[in-house]
């Protein structure tokens, strides 16, 4: 009996900023045999001044013709997929997480606005990270589904919600047949960093982190061993450091924090800063997730073993 792949949600907007999570979205559920779940989130709100007389009923016709356009788009890219249009009404971050529950991925486009602007009227895509049970994708707008690098990059800083976030990038890399690049850096400020580095020898900081990073993937290693993994520990700021590792990755993996009030703070600079600059498609895994038991292999007779 076959289980019908869970959706694969894309939020589109209208805007060109949109495209690249459009046809993301769209080869992921080639790649899945999923159907596309397109959400568009009107305002809940009506401007109210002399100069925009907007009415509720106009939003909600403006909305619609947004869907109906981006599902021109994805029958237009594939047209043997599955596309279902629906409109929501709220705030974006948040409809658009409600939307996700029962996907496997919520995909988004980056947000290209200024900063200051992102600031004050909110970035959806840090909202849907910060608050969907499953994992979200950005993706830049001039994505294309190019031939594949063969890289999954994951970025670990410490063992604090490790399990939810190999597990994810493990049956991703497999999944994908890549090779699975973790990827560990740290740097403090200068004056600070300067002590450290005075302190303890480069090559026996780079041992010891490449043997706790070897611990964390012991149990993955057993459960996909068909996944080649490269382990690289780095004396960078972390931002910087994945963001070029990006270059040559198909895909980079994040995990965000298990608390943060509001909700935004799940997301730590770190993530913040890939999120807006790297040059590939970003998955930012919920805490939560639970990925197959670390250890337990299928033998081919059927049993179990640890």
């Amino acid at each position: 009996m076959t289980t019908q792949p869970r959706p694969v949600v894309i939020g589109v907007d209208g805007t060109d900023a949109n495209a690249g999570a459009l046809r993301f979205g769209v080869e992921e559920a080639r790649r899945t045999g999923a159907i596309v779940k397109l959400i568009h989130v009107v305002p809940d709100y009506v401007p109210i001044s002399p100069m925009m007389p907007l009415t509720p009923s106009e939003l909600t016709e403006t909305g619609a013709a947004v869907l109906t356009r981006a599902e021109a788009q994805v029958r237009e890219l594939a047209p043997d997929l599955v596309v279902e249009g629906w409109l929501h009404h709220g705030t974006r971050p948040v409809q658009l997480a409600n939307a996700a529950d029962d996907a496997q991925v919520v995909v988004v486009g980056r947000d290209n606005r200024p900063l200051v602007e992102r600031l004050l009227r909110g970035d959806t895509a840090a909202g849907v990270a910060a608050r969907a049970s499953v994992p979200m994708v950005l993706v830049p707008a001039d994505w294309t589904p190019a031939p594949s690098r063969g890289v999954v990059l994951v970025g670990v800083k410490s063992p604090s919600h490790s399990t939810a976030l190999l597990g994810d990038a493990m049956a991703l890399a497999a999944e994908r047949r890549a090779r699975l690049v973790v990827l560990h850096a740290w740097k403090l400020p200068s004056g600070y960093d300067d002590i450290i580095e005075s302190r303890v020898a480069a090559d026996d900081w780079r041992r010891q982190s490449l043997d706790e990073m070897e611990a964390l993937l012991a149990e993955w290693r057993v459960t996909y061993p068909e996944v080649e993994v490269e382990i690289r520990v780095v004396h960078d700021h972390p931002s910087f450091a994945l963001v070029e590792g990006s270059l040559e990755a198909d895909v980079i993996v994040l995990v965000r924090r298990a608390h943060g009030v509001p909700a935004a703070t799940h997301l730590g600079g770190t993530a913040r800063a890939v999120l807006r600059s790297a040059h590939c498609p970003v998955r930012v895994v919920p805490p939560n997730a639970v990925g197959p038991m670390p250890g337990l292999v299928l033998e081919q007779a059927g049993a179990i073993r640890k």
